[in-house]
């Protein structure tokens, strides 16, 4: 049993204030916490019947626990003895505590699982050092990360060789006596997470996540397995409707992806989102809330995005943290507070964060000449923002945080750049925007579609009628997204002619509609229902 003593405060204390000026926006600073000379890792909160909340922070010399129960004034309670490693991970279930570390034998203390009692808070923390029951008694001594769900305990990269260093499956029925029951033994899983029956193993050094069903605890199921964007998987979280998984690989540069899961025969990435004003510099670890994503980074800094349209990542709030890794974020806290660890600065962080849907700015973008979708378009807005790239289909999804009036530029390799100025983007609306780029090597000038020709109805069902404005011939080519033409006509006549063009082989969808002159060409939009 530990007890908190009134002298631990000469080595504690609490600064409120803000650390940095560059990059703060919609995270407001409500305090921080200093715990000197110490690494900083993982971190998870409990609240208990009163209505009080606790942080529980892992730090190198075993876990702080903090009383938040008023997060502009953290009160240190006491820091339980642990092995020594500047790898800490907690989370909670129900009363109990449960904290894994890459640390053995030090200070006194064997390592395994640590199991905490947080009943008696505030006042002590009844804690134990678990290693395993079973075939596995007295052989659990280090693990990299722990996940809590339901009636269970998983236990991620551990020390067990014979069960591959997988995932530890274990039963809480007992939360103070967890029983060993199954396991995932495939590859290495440096993180995992755990919705009802799926199990999303983060097994960093095959790069990728691998799902499985764990219906049947004792025999996993392998039923998918996805490699990430920079083959390095660091961690997962699920969208709150469990259709869409977010990954973060722990390598420079790496983004945040999103993948649509829906059908596990077919995952399909969505997106990829990197911080704004440090875009090479990774998050660690990815929470999601209310279809906002939490990103605690390295380069000391704090992001959220937007994920609400889980194809479209945007950048909505920011605070720089430190110098060197913000390892952890735990926004679940009842107060609604966001809790942060920096590592090497060695505070703890609370944060009032203000969530924003962002200002949305979608589209296609094609080659002028053949109406065939652009793949591989930088869109770059003209404001702080990740530049994204347009997809195979040419299409692209890009957006901002702030109301306002924008230019953005498309550009790609043996292109012209394009920008286009005077784009009205507000909050929460999609604004469509469709481009077409010149190639480099042609001559033909870009015409305005309307300056010649007029199609309708649009969206059109059986037919489209199209309308020239003056006497020259133009040669009207149909094209699907995927580049495919469909049909070819060439109106000649005088001006306002009016001819009707058969959709009825079409299928439904969208589609490119190029225009030939003599003078140029022009691209326009068409949707057949």
């Amino acid at each position: 049993m530990i007890r908190k003593f009134s002298w631990i405060f000469l080595f504690f204390f609490a600064i409120v204030g803000t650390s940095y000026s560059f990059g703060q926006r919609n995270l407001q600073l409500l305090s921080t916490f200093n715990i000197p000379n110490q690494s900083l890792s993982g971190c998870w909160h409990y609240s208990d019947a009163a209505g009080h909340e606790y942080a529980l922070i892992g730090a190198d010399q075993g876990i702080v626990i903090l009383d938040i129960s008023q997060p502009v004034n953290p009160v240190f309670l006491f820091q339980l003895p642990g092995n020594r490693s500047i790898w800490h991970e907690i989370k909670v279930r129900g009363q109990f505590a449960y904290a894994v570390s890459e640390g053995s034998d030090t200070n006194g203390v064997k390592n395994g699982v640590q199991i905490m009692d947080l009943r008696y808070l505030p006042d002590s923390v009844p804690y134990r050092f678990w290693q395993g029951d079973g075939i596995i008694a007295g052989q659990l001594i280090t693990a990299h990360t722990v996940t809590v769900d339901g009636d269970y305990l998983y236990i991620n990269g551990h020390n067990i060789n014979t069960l591959g260093k997988g995932v530890l499956i274990c039963s809480l029925s007992d939360p103070w006596n967890p029983v060993y029951v199954g396991a995932v033994t495939a590859n290495y899983s440096h993180d995992s997470y755990v919705r009802g029956n799926l199990l999303f193993s983060s097994e960093i050094f095959a790069g990728q996540f691998s799902v499985y069903d764990i219906a049947n605890k004792t025999s996993p199921a392998l039923l998918a397995t996805q490699a990430t964007p920079s083959r390095f998987n660091h961690n997962t979280w699920l969208s709150d409707n469990g259709q869409v998984i977010f990954t973060t690989d722990e390598r420079a540069g790496a983004p945040v992806a999103s993948y649509d899961i829906s059908d596990l025969s077919n995952i399909t990435k969505l997106d990829e989102f990197k911080n704004v004003n440090l875009p090479q510099s990774e998050v660690h670890n990815v929470r999601v809330i209310a279809d906002y994503v939490i990103n605690p980074s390295y380069g000391s800094q704090l992001t959220i995005a937007d994920a609400s349209r889980p194809g479209n990542l945007v950048e909505v709030a920011s605070y720089p943290t430190g110098p060197s890794l913000c390892w952890d974020a735990d926004p679940f806290l009842s107060s609604g507070a966001i809790l942060a660890t920096d590592m090497t600065s060695h505070k703890v962080y609370l944060f009032n964060p203000t969530y924003r849907r962002a200002c949305y700015l979608e589209g296609v973008v094609s080659d002028s000449v053949t109406g065939v979708p652009l793949p591989g378009v930088s869109v770059t807005l003209n404001a702080p923002s990740s530049a994204k790239v347009s997809n195979s289909g040419g299409s692209y999804a890009t957006g901002i945080v702030d109301t306002g009036t924008y230019s953005v530029t498309f550009s790609k390799l043996n292109y012209r750049s394009k920008t286009i100025s005077g784009i009205v983007l507000q909050t929460g609306i999609v604004t469509q925007l469709d481009v077409a780029l010149a190639p480099e090597n042609i001559s033909v000038p870009e015409l305005e579609l309307n300056s010649f020709i007029r199609l309708g109805p649009n969206p059109a069902t059986d037919y489209v009628d199209i309308t020239k404005l003056n006497r020259e011939s133009v040669v009207i080519q149909i094209f699907d997204l995927k580049g495919s033409k469909h049909r070819e006509d060439v109106l000649s006549g005088g001006e306002n002619q009016v001819t009707r063009i058969s959709l009825k082989e079409l299928a439904a969808g969208a589609y490119q509609v190029r225009f030939l002159t003599e003078k140029g060409a022009a691209i326009g939009k068409l949707i057949v229902n």
